[in-house]
């Protein structure tokens, strides 16, 4: 099959337009509902344009689920660029709040059809994805040249963004994005906040 033309400048490839409307279509329907068809008419190109770039329907699933893992790395890419001064870390944890917030159907995509995601028999070997963000965490967090608090509390504001937008992404689907990004901000400005000193006993 010809390769299709090249997308304009600006313009989004017919691969991440076939991602982009699955997003939508596996989030609103559940991944199991949704057909190639359906996919390909949305788009207004046929089955055989499709296959051109994914070869099924998981492909494209296990696509949108390395989505996710993309988002992971960007951010704690930011974090370990920025390990040397951890005075910047609130900075570099407010970005990774802002590109959460512009990818939120993401993550209730993700909570929607993990049971699909899970079974996908190339799931479980993408754990090179999966080690990666690992041992990019661990590293930020075992760098004995930052105080243990500071560690501690930037494990916690991590855990409150994932919970945040990863757990509480079906809950919390009803609130806006200016209002959940104040609240998520606000929690993680808390954590990473040093402790007031104690008063001397």
């Amino acid at each position: 099959m010809p390769r299709p033309p090249a997308p304009a400048a600006g313009e989004k490839s017919t691969r991440e337009r076939i991602l982009d409307v699955a997003l939508e279509l596996f989030t609103h329907s559940g991944y199991e509902a949704v057909s190639l068809r359906e996919i390909a008419q949305r788009l207004n190109i046929t089955k055989a344009a499709l296959y051109y770039h994914f070869a099924s329907k998981d492909d494209i699933l296990l696509a949108l689920h390395l989505r996710l893992h993309e988002l992971g790395r960007a951010g704690f890419e930011d974090l370990e660029a920025d390990l040397a001064s951890p005075d910047r870390w609130p900075a570099a944890l407010d970005l990774i709040v802002g590109a959460m917030l512009a990818n939120r159907t993401l993550f209730l995509f993700h909570m929607r059809n993990h049971h699909a995601i899970e079974r996908l028999p190339d799931h479980h070997g993408q754990g090179g994805s999966h080690s990666d963000l690992q041992e990019r965490l661990l590293r930020i967090l075992s760098n004995d040249e930052v105080p243990i608090e500071r560690r501690v509390r930037l494990a916690c504001a991590l855990g409150a963004i994932v919970g945040g937008f990863l757990l509480g992404s079906e809950v919390f689907a009803g609130v806006g994005d200016e209002d959940l990004g104040v609240m998520v901000r606000a929690t993680v400005g808390d954590l990473m906040r040093p402790a007031a000193p104690h008063p001397p006993s």
